[in-house]
């Protein structure tokens, strides 16, 4: 745990803290180290994943290096906005800031409650694992892709707490129209292949991504 935590927090900072070392002024403020820190607990919390060799997964149609690049990028663009863009007004301490800050919490509560639900069968790559079966509870038992729900609160509000709108734009339609819906797409088919009517029938009963609404 400790090792992956500092394997995280290192790959968090080449995107968070590195590219802000032009402004040393941004990094006296705990807007940047915040990040830095849900930023970890993101990458301790989810199953372990190599960025490069995660392009070799089979069966994935690059959905999953789409997905973790498009992130990075999402931040790294968040990062350099605030740092050369928004600067002072990014480290604001204002109601933007502080709902922003409880989105990226909820955003990283969703997303954790989804892999722990999921446990074994929850991987960076589409598979069907060993005695695979359709998850129905949790928040399965109301969204079929609660991870994918959360990752997005949770990035598109880190842009948002750094008042970065750029960014925050392009994680509206780089992240859930792009790398996430295609990815269902792709995560869905197989799932179909697999289990067929008896996944179909979940897909009746539950929302694709939105509660209530979609």
């Amino acid at each position: 745990m400790l090792r992956r935590m500092i394997l995280g927090a290192i790959l968090v900072s080449t995107i968070v803290i590195i590219p802000a070392l032009g402004n040393a002024d941004i990094l006296r403020a705990p807007h940047l180290w915040i990040l830095l820190g849900i930023g970890t607990l993101a990458s301790v919390l989810q199953p372990a994943y190599n960025p490069l060799s995660i392009f070799l997964k089979s069966g994935d149609q690059g959905t999953g290096a789409q997905i973790i690049w498009s992130i990075y990028l999402v931040q790294l663009a968040a990062t350099l906005e605030a740092t050369y863009l928004r600067y002072p007004q990014s480290i604001a301490w204002d109601a933007v800031a502080y709902i922003a800050l409880i989105g990226c919490l909820i955003g990283l509560s969703i997303r954790t409650w989804a892999i722990v639900t999921l446990g074994d069968l929850f991987t960076m790559h589409i598979s069907i694992e060993k005695d695979h079966t359709i998850v129905n509870k949790g928040p399965y038992a109301l969204v079929r892709h609660p991870s994918y729900l959360g990752a997005f609160i949770l990035y598109l509000s880190a842009a948002v707490f750094l008042h970065a709108w750029y960014a925050a734009f392009v994680a509206l339609t780089l992240l859930l129209p792009s790398a996430f819906l295609r990815r269902i797409h792709f995560e869905e088919k197989r799932l179909l292949d697999e289990f067929g009517e008896d996944y179909e029938a979940y897909r009746r009963r539950t929302y694709k991504i939105i509660p209530f609404l979609w």
